[in-house]
């Protein structure tokens, strides 16, 4: 039976990660996601040695060594590169809280909830995006969403349609009930995100013509976010 702290490394390293035959890598700015890899690679591997380190970027890493942990997720995932990952088949089959684990970690590093204005007619613009190389994970992630989770998402979509370069997708959530419901049956752990998905619902109420709501939203939307 898989558990949930490994079905979160495999979100993670789908994601934010890397792997081959040497070691596992897990990239992210954010200490708690971090953390919460380091602990979950324990629970499910024991006491080994974890390195640390700055990448090129500048974004944090852990990594790990060791055959038997990175055969152990090869037997899922038999190649991590961006354009190929899928949701693997025993998630699939799994209960609901391993799907939500699943789909909680990767949108904690791929997902991206955003609170636009738009100026002209003061309208607020609200959407959850998830972005990858892969429309398998994507068509995967839809299905689950509204199958298990009663979510509806939109068409998957290229992020830039005429663009020779970038060639990921895109996978939006829209609507006040859709939202909604992702808050409240996937969610995020990023606290930035969390901050984001609260300030969004919160903006349903805080139309131009409630000004103090309105204005108190505005002013924290300058706030910097932070993926």
């Amino acid at each position: 039976m898989i558990s949930k702290g490994f079905v979160r490394c495999l979100a993670k390293i789908s994601g934010d990660g890397y792997l081959n035959n040497k070691y596992i890598r897990y990239s992210n700015t954010c200490r708690e996601l971090l953390e919460e890899f380091r602990k979950d690679i324990t629970k499910e591997f024991g006491k080994i040695k974890f390195t640390e380190g700055i990448g090129n970027s500048g974004t944090p890493f852990i990594q790990i060594h060791g055959k038997t942990i990175i055969n152990k997720f090869l037997e899922y995932q038999k190649d991590f590169r961006s354009k190929v990952i899928f949701i693997p088949r025993v998630i699939k089959n799994s209960s609901k809280s391993i799907q939500r684990e699943y789909l909680r970690a990767f949108y904690d590093d791929e997902g991206c909830p955003s609170l636009r204005l738009f100026n002209k007619t003061k309208e607020w613009k609200r959407s959850i995006s998830l972005t990858s190389n892969s429309i398998m994970l994507l068509k995967d992630v839809k299905k689950l969403l509204l199958n298990n989770f009663g979510i509806k998402s939109n068409k998957i979509i290229r992020t830039k349609k005429n663009s020779n370069y970038d060639r990921s997708f895109v996978l939006t959530i829209t609507g006040k009930d859709n939202l909604t419901e992702f808050k409240d049956n996937i969610g995020f752990k990023h606290p930035n995100k969390i901050r984001r998905l609260n300030l969004i619902l919160r903006s349903y109420e805080a139309t131009s013509r409630n000004k103090e709501k309105f204005e108190k939203i505005r002013r924290e939307l300058v706030i910097p976010f932070v993926k």
